[in-house]
């Protein structure tokens, strides 16, 4: 992997794509990126006023759909921009020698900085909704980065497909819905039955939002057996993903 040869120079092509990233996404927008903000508010709103009475039973209700709302958005939007970004930079790859990989990695990390950003705001919102902190809400930045390493491998192997076949990405964004109702995230898993129980913890998000709950909602540190089914969850996703990716780039040129 040549593109790896100057780790220096990669990186800073990676910060430079991203920093475009976000300049674009929120050019000649008054409010920036505060309108990242309205997709978790409409939603917790929608949650708190439908399904607040509903689940009753569910201690501050608000701050429990709030922590599945932001990391579901995470994955969904970063998903969606990454599975883009090789289409969206055809032009530039076929006109200049720049490492491929690179435009997957820089939407990545706009995505993360957006994450950070709209999470300012969030924070205070959910102090209000009785967050309460500890030092377990540290183990956040770990399951975090093992989310994302899951998020990045699930991505490039749809973003590699969809340079082959241009429904994947319209197949996923019809896709994701399911994903959503199949991830307790307005809702907890023990309102599920336990015969089916098994089936929502094949979605690998199940795994991932639970955990962040734990040490966001709950103040508990996850168990050894929680951190290593995530690490091997987002390990075995983004080898995968990379594995994908290069069998496949060398093809990407002769679709654009």
């Amino acid at each position: 992997m040549t593109q790896f040869a100057n780790p220096s120079k990669f990186t800073g092509l990676i910060v430079a794509l991203a920093s475009k990233t976000i300049k674009l996404r929120y050019k000649n927008s008054i409010f920036g990126y505060l309108w990242s903000m309205m997709n978790p508010l409409i939603y917790l709103m929608i949650f708190t006023f439908v399904f607040g009475h509903v689940f009753s039973e569910i201690d501050r209700y608000p701050l429990y759909a709030l922590t599945g709302l932001i990391f579901w958005i995470f994955f969904s939007t970063t998903t969606i921009q990454i599975i883009e970004s090789i289409i969206n930079s055809s032009g530039v790859l076929k006109s200049i020698n720049v490492p491929t990989i690179a435009f997957p990695l820089a939407a990545q990390l706009a995505s993360i900085i957006s994450l950070f950003l709209s999470l300012i705001p969030f924070f205070i919102l959910m102090l209000f909704f009785g967050l309460k902190l500890g030092w377990e809400s540290l183990l956040f930045f770990p399951i975090l980065l093992l989310y994302t390493c899951f998020t990045l491998g699930a991505s490039l192997i749809l973003t590699s497909f969809n340079v082959y076949f241009r429904d994947m990405q319209l197949a996923w964004s019809s896709f994701m819905p399911a994903i959503f109702y199949a991830t307790p995230i307005a809702y907890t898993s023990s309102l599920i039955p336990e015969k089916f129980l098994w089936v929502i913890k094949l979605n690998p998000l199940y795994h991932f939002v639970e955990a962040l709950r734990e040490v966001l909602y709950y103040n508990q540190v996850p168990s050894l057996a929680t951190f290593a089914l995530l690490t091997s969850i987002g390990a075995a996703m983004l080898a995968l993903g990379l594995f994908v990716f290069n069998k496949l780039e060398k093809g990407f040129v002769s679709q654009y």
